[in-house]
């Protein structure tokens, strides 16, 4: 299948995120059918280009930690099947990962349960980095985790504090929130409310707008 895949003999189904930063749709090989992602951040932007002279990149990161995830018994992550890693230079000049495909639907009936899980994830000392209710989905009365690293939590419950705050304000405000709201908590807070500020709007509305021209930024 990764060679089919690195060989471009398979079938384009339906593209579901197209942009400067990000890649993905669906395809088929052999009639089954994958998500296909290229992280396209890592090779654009020169400066992250740079660091991945010393990383994995993020294909090959999210197979590892999502596989090391469901081996400890943690089996609601959207299986990775394959990353395909291409190099020029020491640097990453092409990534992507192939990912099982689901039939999953956002249902919001399911958020007090996506919160539980929310903190059975942190318990394993991982984050997800983009808590919506939209990479949470329902598939078969069973939720799916979509769109995440796996990445460990570093500084603290740094990341746990913000998965939460991201969620509660952003998409669930009734959420009871389930941390004890110390130092760290109010630390996330204030950082979450200087990126609702206008004047940093902004700047990222500008960002993306020179994206759009071509600017790697």
């Amino acid at each position: 299948v990764g060679k089919k895949i690195i060989d471009k003999k398979y079938t384009e189904e339906k593209i579901l995120k197209n942009t400067k930063r990000n890649f993905v749709e669906i395809i088929s090989v052999n009639t089954e059918k994958y998500v296909l992602k290229e992280p396209r951040n890592e090779y654009i932007i020169p400066q992250r280009k740079l660091m991945t002279l010393f990383k994995d990149g993020e294909a090959l990161t999210t197979l590892k930690n999502l596989n090391w995830l469901v081996q400890q018994g943690l089996d609601c992550f959207v299986k990775p099947y394959l990353a395909i890693v291409k190099r020029k230079n020491g640097m990453i000049c092409y990534s992507a990962l192939l990912m099982e495909c689901i039939n999953g639907k956002e249902n919001r009936k399911y958020m007090e349960k996506i919160v539980q899980l929310m903190i059975e994830i942190h318990n394993y000392g991982i984050y997800h980095g983009d808590f919506n209710p939209g990479n949470f989905l329902i598939e078969n009365n069973k939720i799916r985790v979509i769109d995440t690293q796996g990445k460990k939590m570093k500084f603290f419950n740094y990341r746990a504090h913000y998965d939460m705050l991201t969620m509660k304000l952003d998409s669930y405000n009734e959420m009871v929130y389930p941390y004890k709201k110390g130092i760290m908590y109010y630390f996330v807070l204030i950082i979450k409310k200087l990126k609702k500020m206008k004047f940093v709007e902004k700047i990222k509305k500008k960002k993306k707008e020179l994206r759009e021209k071509g600017w790697k930024i």
